[in-house]
């Protein structure tokens, strides 16, 4: 075992050389229990003994997790580079030295900056953050065995542009670790920073008041103001910690731009203990060797004293699945052949009788009552379609003051083509209602078709009930999304008038067309007494705006030249309106057979079932392999 470690870890212990074989196997056992778990998705579904490193920002969890490593691996940069936990398994080798990815498990990463760049790469998008792992495996001569969790660093302050949601975000993932039972938390706390505000210190006494599973690590011990130092912390007398302070020396960012690697802060470290006076009697237990060591003993005791428990909770997870697995295979018989005899044996018939009542197309349709499709294509012929007719004639009053307010205080030449946007966009709203309460119909009908289908599941009332339960959660989504697929095509509809439509027939509205030229629509009222201000102010704000709309608008409505606009509008209008009608008809008969009728099957849930299936098979071995794992132990 010394031959796997690097000179800067010091020589092993005695109680580690002696200790049993089965002892030295209990992180492999682990790790290749969280490998199978975080591959399957189940990392958190299931409480596992590991270490947690937490901390702020700028505590200095990635320059601990370094110096363990003996190597530059973990991106930094401005603002929240760590967005999304890290699962680091270190393996002892002889010579060789190189990290695998668990996405990536075929390669081989012998440089470490392009780790860097991977873990980079695997991130979130700026201002994002998840809660699945990146699962790296670093094979190294410099390393122990150990396993850590590293987690985005603590936010008190949002900062270039972050959103105040992420502090909370963070700290939710953070706890989600935490609060387990069976999870070490390495605190990450600078010593430069009184320990009352210790982010790490304050977010593991949350779930961990007795301070029984925290590890507190004290860096940047070398940045202390002159005369001052951290004996009290630890010496483990100012915050106690039931498996006490470990403390460790980091690179300066100067270090680090001026390229002094690792062990030049390890050798530093190693001075700065066995050196200063105020540490020289604890200089044993400091360090980033002590720490490596201290780790890795304390992980290996807590995962013994924690595998009865996990051993219990595997077993229920996996007495779980078999019983859910188990009633899948009742409900579907013992002999099944997959997708095609669940849906003989469950649904088959159920889902025929839909097709039949709404397809038609077989000598087996009924021949006493009209089927569902039947009545559905009656519907759409006459109920839809007379949703749909709209009379929509703009009113002359609306087209005055639209043509009016758009010319604004101009000049009036010519017929303004905006008049046509505002006129078309106010109509065509008007169809909305109308589709929806159409697609709601046929929604009726289909739910009324299923419900008396399903009566042939009479016998089993669970198995009918989970069905009519599908198929209407099915339908209320169709349903949703045929309306919005409607919506979006009236919104298209007022976005845009379509003069150039190959039915547009313009030439009828040639006698029609307004003279160009300047129109003096004022000119005739200049005899007439004009709206007194006194008074419209006396019959207050609201009632003197209304008085001048009626009196300007009696003025344009006489007007010969506004007759003729208003005249030319209604009718390019109304020609435009009819294609319009034609269109929405249509496309609201086509959007409601393909996006609602259609979907009117099983065949998508069943499919769905038998991914749970093959989930929860999945599950099952995964479990077991886990339960074979730690039989031994």
């Amino acid at each position: 075992m010394a031959a796997n470690r690097s000179a800067a870890n010091g020589p092993p212990r005695q109680n580690e050389e002696s200790e049993p074989e089965r002892e030295r196997d209990l992180i492999d056992m682990m790790n290749d229990l969280q490998s199978k778990l975080v591959a399957n998705g189940y990392s958190l579904d299931l409480s596992l003994p590991q270490i947690v490193v937490v901390g702020s920002q700028s505590a200095g969890k990635s320059s601990v997790l370094e110096n363990i490593v003996g190597r530059e691996f973990l991106p930094r940069g401005c603002g929240v580079v760590t967005r999304r936990p890290t699962l680091i398994q270190l393996y002892p080798t002889q010579n060789e030295e190189y990290a695998v990815f668990g996405h990536r498990e075929n390669q081989k990463f012998t440089d470490f900056n392009a780790v860097k760049e991977e873990i980079l790469a695997q991130m979130p998008p700026r201002h994002s953050f998840s809660s699945v792992p990146i699962e790296l495996k670093i094979y190294s001569p410099r390393v122990l065995k150990l396993t850590v969790v590293d987690l985005p660093g603590l936010v008190r302050v949002a900062v270039d542009g972050q959103p105040e949601g992420n502090i909370l975000e963070v700290r939710e993932m953070v706890l989600n670790y935490i609060r387990q039972p069976e999870s070490l938390i390495l605190a990450v706390t600078p010593a430069n920073q009184d320990l009352a505000t210790s982010d790490a210190l304050e977010i593991a006494r949350t779930v961990d008041p007795q301070r029984m599973r925290t590890i507190g690590v004290l860096t940047k011990l070398d940045l202390m103001d002159e005369g001052t130092d951290a004996r009290d912390i630890l010496e483990n007398r100012q915050v106690t910690l039931k498996r006490g302070w470990v403390g460790v020396l980091n690179r300066s960012q100067l270090d680090i731009d001026e390229g002094r690697d690792i062990q030049y802060i390890l050798d530093k470290e190693k001075r700065f203990f066995s050196e200063k006076a105020c540490y020289k009697h604890i200089a044993d237990r400091m360090g980033t060797p002590y720490l490596q060591r201290m780790l890795q003993r304390t992980l290996k005791s807590h995962i013994k004293a924690a595998l009865p428990d996990v051993r219990t909770k595997l077993a229920e997870k996996l007495a779980g699945y078999r019983k859910k697995l188990k009633d899948f295979k009742e409900s579907v018989g013992e002999e099944s052949g997959g997708k095609q005899y669940y849906m003989i044996k469950l649904v088959n018939n159920f889902i025929k009788d839909i097709e039949l009542k709404l397809l038609g197309n077989s000598e087996l349709v009924d021949m006493n009552a009209v089927s569902a499709g039947a009545y559905i294509n009656f519907k759409l012929n006459t109920e839809v379609q007379n949703n749909l007719k709209l009379n929509l004639v703009p009113k002359d009053e609306d087209m005055t003051i639209v043509i009016t307010n758009l010319h604004g205080i101009r000049g009036s030449i010519s017929f303004p083509s905006l008049a046509l946007d505002s006129v078309n966009r106010k109509l065509v709203a008007e169809y909305e209602y109308p589709m929806e309460k159409s697609v709601e119909c046929i929604k009726h009908i289909l739910e009324e078709a299923i419900a008396e289908s399903a009566a042939m599941l009479n016998k089993y009332p669970t198995t009918k009930a989970e069905v009519l339960y599908r198929i209407n959660r099915c339908l209320l989504k169709e349903c949703e999304n045929t309306q919005n697929k409607l919506r979006e095509h009236v919104q298209a509809e007022m976005f845009y008038v379509n003069l150039e439509h190959p039915d547009m027939d313009l030439s009828v509205c040639d006698p029609v067309v307004p003279a160009v030229g300047p129109t003096k629509v004022w000119h005739q009222v200049s005899d007439q007494e004009p709206l007194s201000s006194t008074s419209a102010a006396e019959n207050g704000v609201g009632d003197g705006l209304q008085t001048k709309t009626k009196h300007l608008l009696k003025i344009l409505m006489e007007n010969e030249s506004m007759k003729k606009k208003v005249q030319y509008l209604t009718l390019v209008m109304t020609k435009y309106m009819e294609i319009v009608q034609k269109q929405i008809s249509d496309l609201t008969v086509k959007y409601i057979l393909c996006f609602l009728v259609k979907k009117a099957s099983l065949t998508d849930d069943c499919e769905e079932d038998f991914r749970m299936k093959e989930e929860m098979e999945a599950a099952c071995e995964c479990i077991k392999d886990a339960l074979n794992a730690i039989q031994a132990f």
